[in-house]
């Protein structure tokens, strides 16, 4: 018999060309103490892919899936990310801050 799914066993799986953007753009950011990356420029670079690519996707898409909750990710691997966003009545751009972890 079929059960139903229990949220705990949901999985949101990052696809690589999200985790690909994001490492590029932390290379090209980084100063030495950190690397500031606004949202946009992650959305930006994925969509602005070949559209004849498989991997192509829209900005829909991308906040649909899920695919920039990508802080867990990357605090495995020894950053300390933070994700800022406006409130409704502000107007910058969301961005993630990435710093290396104390150890």
């Amino acid at each position: 018999m079929v059960e139903p799914i229990k949220p705990s066993e949901v999985k949101v799986v990052i696809p690589d060309f999200i985790i690909q953007a994001v490492n590029e753009l932390i290379e090209d950011k980084w100063n030495g103490d950190e690397a500031i990356i606004k949202q946009n420029e992650i959305l930006d670079k994925v969509v602005n892919m070949d559209q004849d690519s498989p991997t192509y996707c829209t900005r829909d898409k991308i906040f649909k899936k899920g695919w920039l909750d990508i802080e867990d990710l990357y605090r495995k691997v020894g950053w300390c990310v933070e994700y800022e966003r406006p409130a409704y009545y502000e107007s910058w751009d969301a961005y993630f801050k990435f710093t290396k972890k104390e150890k």
